[in-house]
């Protein structure tokens, strides 16, 4: 058996666990697992599928090089040429490495609603180089957001953070 296959395997018994397991929750908790098991079931099988019939697989395999060549070719244009990493790629894998780890170390000690506020500011303004009207609609759209589904339709309090006083679990 091809580790792939036995991936695909392992990979549609635990999303069948955890879909099996959402239904014992109670009240809206299982909703997440249960959201999340059914498309990943649907897709590990479809991969399990194109292991063993490749062709299932071939329709869904489209690169953006292939569109740009296309298109390239369409306008009379000089096709895109293959090329190895860019200059300066790791550096930006490193800084979003670092924005995240930065981002997990603010939830643990001011919660998790003050530091996407402040996190969502930092990154659109620095990273994103986007202007402050803009940050600002962004970072209140992702608190919009993430109150609503999981204050108002979930009913789960996020992790408050150390600073207010958040119990933290024996490790």
């Amino acid at each position: 058996m091809k580790g792939s296959t036995l991936l695909g395997v392992i990979l549609v018994f635990t999303s069948l666990l955890f879909f099996g397991w959402s239904f014992s929750y109670g009240g809206m908790a299982g909703f997440v697992p249960l959201v999340l098991s059914i498309p990943t079931v649907a897709l590990a099988i479809l991969c399990l599928a194109g292991e063993r019939y490749p062709r299932i697989m071939s329709a869904f395999e489209v690169s953006l090089e292939d569109v740009l060549t296309s298109a390239a070719g369409a306008e009379g244009a000089v096709p895109v040429e293959e090329t190895g990493p860019k200059a300066g790629e790791m550096g930006l894998i490193t800084r979003m490495f670092l924005w995240f780890a930065v981002f997990g170390v603010l939830v643990f000690i001011t919660g998790f609603y003050v530091s996407t506020l402040v996190f969502a500011l930092a990154f659109t303004r620095l990273q994103g180089g986007i202007a402050w009207p803009g940050s600002l609609f962004i970072t209140a759209l992702a608190l919009g957001f993430f109150y609503f589904i999981f204050e108002e339709t979930l009913a789960v309090d996020l992790f408050a953070g150390v600073i207010f006083g958040a119990f933290i679990p024996p490790l």
